[in-house]
């Protein structure tokens, strides 16, 4: 007995030994393998067949700023807007062009995107609800021409009424699907000076504005998105670095854009530096990262998200990122990023330097138009821009750019890009039409990009990752436990029966010889 409970105390042993070996050595080295194995972009794999099109597609939500006093604004009064949305798209992403280097390790395509309305999810708002909105290409058109050359402006505004329909106020009634995608018409029937305006108009080749079959011109915000892909990536496949798997190498074969300032002389700004991922994937093993970047086509640049503490989406642990300061809160030279300050906007709201103020970004040069880019509701933005409109209503939790990412594979659980596009708003020489307007950093629309993981995808990660890390946790720690308490509590027994046995054994010699005394009495007595 005594024997056996020494052996299995040494069984325990080796049992807590065996746990702690696997639990803090084996099992971490196999998921590690097993994570990289299943998170590298290789040919044929499921990981392959999801990163080619995505497995569902992403919400896109839009929420146009409706103009309720249109024209007292036009007579210099303050502006009053009512956001009007959700209007929600699925968005489709899917893979074309796809062809790997030689050794495997990059992989370059371009990507189809396809918006959807979906009419369930938006109800009850329709495509076809009329709102007032900034009329966007003719502000546009207007500024430019102004900056450009001011006899330009003044053909102008002779032609005013031919080239944009006999606009009474700077503001347009149209619906969401025209505005977004379908288009709003001008430059329709023109003839003489309006037809040579149009035409330079159409030269400038502006992506938000396209020729129609007749030669007139439509504006849409969106639809050189729809059905376009935008640009050819190159990425790591992670095969050789998983540390860099879904990173961008290249962008239209280069790595960096011609966009925001650079030095005269030397290297591209970094402002125009291209690198990160396209926020759809990210590199696994994001436990002890504190920030990722994201390269975004739509706005022309990249962007650092920071992690900001823990979170968890649908039961599965995540870590939360969040955009940095230096988004469009922290910009210009104190920042050592002036190179975000284009100056193409002087006569508007602007610090003397060109940059412009706390909470926006000039994105003239991306889009090839005065517009302004800040977060929605203009939340965290400059007094200069928010105290000089009504109905805005900043709200870090529905405006904040933010994504969860579960730590091993990196993969996006749920999260939104969410920023804002305006116009500066103001009197422009030679327009009569503008002659009593107050200059006013003017909202148009925002949009939140965002996606949540469905049921299925939810599942796959549950069941091939997390039962996976349970079970390993809790076979480590039943070896450990029941090892523990064999290796300490049969010793104990084996201690208190040896004691108990000692015990029996030692006799005192008084209590011998009243024993030895009572046996020879008996024996001569019979």
């Amino acid at each position: 007995m005594v024997q056996w409970t020494l052996i299995w105390a040494g069984i325990g042993a080796m049992m807590a030994a065996s746990g702690a070996l696997l639990g803090w050595v084996v099992f971490p080295r196999a998921v590690h393998e097993k994570v990289i194995e299943n998170t590298e972009l290789r040919q044929g794999t499921d990981q392959f067949k999801r990163w080619e099109a995505l497995p569902q597609p992403l919400d896109f939500k839009v929420y146009i700023f409706n103009v309720t006093n249109p024209y007292e604004v036009m007579q210099g009064r303050r502006p009053k807007v009512v956001e009007v949305g959700p209007y929600i798209y699925f968005q489709y992403r899917q893979k074309d062009n796809i062809r790997f280097s030689r050794d495997r390790s990059k992989v370059h395509f371009s990507q189809q995107q396809i918006y959807v309305f979906d009419a369930e999810s938006s109800y009850p708002l329709t495509e076809n609800d009329e709102l007032t909105v900034l009329n966007m290409h003719m502000n546009s058109i207007l500024q430019i021409a102004e900056d450009e050359t001011y006899d330009s402006l003044r053909l102008i505004n002779v032609e005013l009424n031919r080239i944009f329909g006999r606009p009474d106020t700077m503001f347009l009634r149209t619906t969401p699907k025209q505005f977004l995608f379908d288009g709003v018409p001008f430059c329709v029937n023109v003839i003489g000076i309006a037809k040579a305006i149009c035409k330079e108009i159409e030269k400038r080749n502006t992506k938000t504005i396209r020729t129609m079959p007749d030669g007139s011109l439509r504006f849409s915000f969106f639809s050189h998105k729809n059905m376009t892909d935008d640009g050819m990536f190159t990425i790591n496949t992670g095969i050789k670095d998983p540390a860099r798997t879904q990173m961008i190498e290249l962008w239209n074969g280069r790595t960096s854009l011609d966009v925001w300032n650079n030095r005269s002389t030397g290297p591209s700004s970094r402002c125009n530096k291209i690198h990160g991922t396209d926020g759809s994937g990210y590199p696994p093993f994001r436990k002890e990262i504190e920030k990722m970047t994201i390269f975004s086509t739509d706005i022309c640049r990249t962007v650092d998200i920071k992690l900001s503490g823990t979170s968890s989406y649908e039961g599965i642990p995540a870590l939360r990122y969040e955009i940095d300061n230096n988004f469009v809160n922290e910009i210009g030279p104190q920042y050592g990023n002036d190179c975000y300050c284009v100056n193409k906007i002087p006569k508007s709201i602007v610090k003397s330097n060109g940059c412009l103020y706390r909470g926006a970004l000039d994105l003239s040069n991306c889009f090839d138009a005065p517009v302004v880019l800040t977060l929605p509701h203009m939340l965290g933005a400059a007094e200069e821009y928010t105290a000089l409109i009504d109905g805005l209503d900043p709200d870090p939790e529905r405006h904040q750019i933010f994504v969860d990412v579960e730590p091993y594979t990196g993969t996006p659980l749920n999260g939104g890009k969410r920023v804002q596009f305006n116009m500066f708003l103001r009197r422009i020489d030679a327009i009569k039409l503008t002659d009593r307007l107050q200059p006013t950093l003017f909202p148009v629309i925002w949009i939140d990009e965002g996606i949540a993981l469905n049921e299925d995808m939810v599942k796959l990660i549950d069941d091939s990752l997390m039962k996976v890390l349970s079970l390993l946790d809790i076979v480590q720690w039943v070896l450990i436990g029941v090892g523990l308490l064999l290796a300490t509590l049969l010793p104990i027994v084996f201690f208190v029966k040896r004691c108990r046995g000692d015990g029996d054994r030692t006799v005192s010699p008084a209590v011998t010889a009243t024993t030895s005394a009572a046996s020879l009495s008996t024996a001569v007595n019979k």
